[in-house]
């Protein structure tokens, strides 16, 4: 068999492999809201089943279009004019107890998590959260509310 051949059976049974899989990260991702209009209001949603702790690590991952920065670390979002947006994102677990969540991470999702995880990179496997809060110093449409759990390589 060529060398071409060989690489393109590799490749063939990688991508296979990675789509059985969950990926590279091993992701499992689980959709909480298509869109959600954000404003100093807490905008509040509802989880049913509870969001359940999963792999090494959890975050909340939402699309924010008109974002092209951020101030690291835990500072506000840029948007693209200059100015700057915070916006405030909170998990409430099965007991009662809030959990505060900052910007970690800025791609085509923004990623909120823990600044100090509890266990690993994210929270003890025991919670199940029912309840997602979320507010923002300006008004801005979010879309693609997801809650991201990886396990990384």
């Amino acid at each position: 068999m060529s060398f071409g051949k060989q690489a393109k059976r590799l490749l063939t049974l990688s991508s296979f492999w990675l789509m059985g899989f969950g990926g590279i990260d091993n992701a499992v991702v689980r959709v909480v809201a298509e869109s959600a209009m954000l404003g100093p209001e807490w905008t509040t949603l509802a989880i049913t089943p509870p969001l359940e702790v999963q792999r090494t690590g959890q975050k909340i991952r939402m699309q924010l279009p008109e974002i092209d920065g951020w101030v690291k670390p835990e500072g506000p979002l840029l948007l693209r004019d200059g100015s700057e947006l915070d916006i405030h994102v909170e998990l409430r677990d099965q007991s009662g107890e809030r959990f505060l969540l900052v910007p970690v991470s800025l791609g085509a999702l923004i990623s909120f998590g823990l600044v100090n995880p509890e266990e690993g990179a994210g929270f003890r496997k025991s919670r199940r959260f029912t309840e997602l809060r979320v507010r923002s110093s300006k008004p801005i449409m979010a879309k693609k509310i997801d809650w991201y759990c990886w396990t990384g390589k």
